[in-house]
């Protein structure tokens, strides 16, 4: 337990000082500025604050609806994940990916809790396609969904292979 500690604290205490330094970066550099494009317009620097989830996802509902959701509740699954990570974790494979999920969730609860909201300011697009594209993103997604694969991968590896049958009619 100790070194799956050691290994999720190696991976979140960074991941989330990135995030976090990026986030306030991108609110001193870029609120209230047109976006930066780069590579013809296939990655853009835009700031924007997102009270919901992915994609904008929950904003429209009521305040304290909101919060409970997105603030109170994915606390509580963070907590959880934590404890998950130090006494269940498989691999470890497993180990780092969910600790990559957890330093993401942990990076974009920080912002509800203290803002009610998460700043967003990544872009990816390929110009003149309408659904070849993100949703304006931040490094806290970036960290969940490298876990995500991640994670994907250790399951993969950790899946016994089915024994194949040498006649399939019999």
């Amino acid at each position: 337990m100790r070194n799956r500690f050691l290994l999720m604290a190696l991976i979140c205490l960074p991941c989330v000082g990135c995030d976090q330094l990026t986030k306030f970066q991108a609110t001193h550099h870029l609120m209230g500025k047109p976006g930066l494009s780069f590579w013809g317009d296939v990655f853009r620097l835009e700031y924007a604050l997102n009270p919901g989830a992915w994609g904008g996802l929950g904003s429209q509902l009521p305040d304290p609806i909101r919060k409970g959701v997105f603030t109170v509740g994915v606390g509580i699954k963070l907590v959880a994940l934590g404890w998950y990570i130090l006494r269940q974790a498989e691999s470890r494979l497993s180990t780092i990916a969910l600790s990559f999920i957890l330093a993401g969730g942990i990076g974009n609860l920080i912002d509800r809790a203290l803002h009610g909201h998460v700043v967003d300011f990544l872009y990816l697009g390929l110009p003149g396609s309408s659904w070849l594209h993100t949703n304006i993103f931040n490094l806290a997604d970036v960290f969940v969904m490298l876990g995500a694969a991640l994670w994907a991968i250790a399951l993969f590896k950790m899946t016994p292979s089915a024994p194949v049958s040498q006649n399939v009619l019999e």
